[in-house]
Parts: C-alpha cells; sequence; structure tokens
C-alpha cells in the first residue's frame, strides 16, 4: 500500500500540509515519489522516496512524500514550496532499462503519473496553481527512470532498475540541499 509520509516518517494525509500564508513560516523543500510499489518497476519512485526519508530522517527542512498519483493531489502538495524534485516511472521504451533521465514540466513524455489520460497533466497542475494565485514552486526538478517491468504485480524492482536508485538518490540530494547535505554528509 502506498503512503504519504513525512520526513520523520509521520504519515500524512491528502491535504494534511497547512496552507501558506503572510504569517506561515517557509513550506520545506519537497521530495516526491510517485509509483505503485506492488506493480514492479513502476514503484522507483515510492522506493527512492522511502530511501529519501529514511535518509533525510532528522533534516526538518526536507519533506519527502511517496503519493500512488499525481494530477490533482499533487496540486496541494506543491503549494507554497521553493524547491521540488519528482521522482517517477518511465515506459517510454526509448532508453534502456534502467536509464535515468532528467526532464523539465514540459517534457515528461513516457511518465506514468505526470502525463497520466486519467488525472491532469503536470504543466497543468502548476498552471492552475499560478492562475488560482497560489505560490507555485519556482524550481522543480523531475527524474525518470526507464522501467524494465511495469503492469504485472510484483513487489520488488528489477535488478536493473535497482541499480540506478542509488545514483538517482545522489542527483535528487545534490538538486534539493545541496549546501546542507555536503556539510551532514548524507550523500554518499
Amino acid at each position: 500500500m502506498s503512503e504519504r509520509f513525512g520526513a520523520r516518517g509521520s504519515i500524512l494525509t491528502p491535504g494534511a500540509r497547512r496552507h501558506t500564508d503572510a504569517f506561515d513560516p517557509p513550506a520545506p523543500e519537497l521530495i516526491v515519489g510517485l509509483g505503485n510499489e506492488i506493480a514492479g518497476d513502476d514503484g522507483v519512485g515510492i522506493h527512492v522516496a522511502g530511501v529519501l526519508r529514511q535518509r533525510l530522517a532528522g533534516a526538518p527542512l526536507i519533506e519527502v512524500v511517496g503519493l500512488p498519483w499525481a494530477g490533482f493531489a499533487l496540486l496541494d502538495t506543491l503549494r507554497g514550496r521553493r524547491r521540488v524534485a519528482i521522482v517517477d516511472c518511465l515506459t517510454s521504451g526509448q532508453r534502456p532499462p534502467g536509464t535515468i533521465v532528467r526532464l523539465d514540466e514540459v517534457g515528461i513524455g513516457g511518465s506514468i503519473r505526470l502525463n497520466s489520460f486519467h488525472d491532469i497533466s503536470f504543466p497543468t497542475v502548476l498552471a492552475l496553481g499560478r492562475r488560482m494565485g497560489w505560490d507555485m514552486p519556482p524550481q522543480v526538478a523531475i527524474w525518470g527512470v526507464e522501467a524494465e517491468q511495469v503492469g504485472v504485480f510484483h513487489e520488488g524492482l528489477s535488478p536493473v532498475v535497482a541499480a540506478a536508485v542509488e545514483p538517482l538518490v545522489a542527483e535528487v540530494l545534490r538538486f534539493i540541499a545541496p549546501d546542507l547535505l555536503a556539510v551532514a554528509g548524507v550523500i554518499r
């Protein structure tokens, strides 16, 4: 079962994060892992989020969230954030399985959740939030990992996708808080 969890391991329900206003402190930096951990390599984002949640357990300025969906679910989650890193599974078939790809908010082809026909796309989420006058993140980095096997009920990642987890964790950490993490020795 997918969970949405905070950096200290507390489980959050959708919408549980408070809305920011002029009196609230800045929201923590955010890492979002997307996926379904019982669908083979589709769970890579959730797996990466779990690794980062453990590694960042003492970092109060970074929140780690695992979500089985994107679209509207991301709208409130992104509100008030300055910097966001997102990890999802790719099924483009254009690269070898296990390939890590850095995407941008419009070039998300092959992403299972950010470009889904079941919900609004990621660019639409950002545009809708801005149109509503919400403070949407100015810095967003998206990574995808090309899958070897998806659509099968199987817990765990294929070996080639599992091998991409540590390099991807390092990339996300360098983006989300390079100074803090280098000093703390979190990047391995």
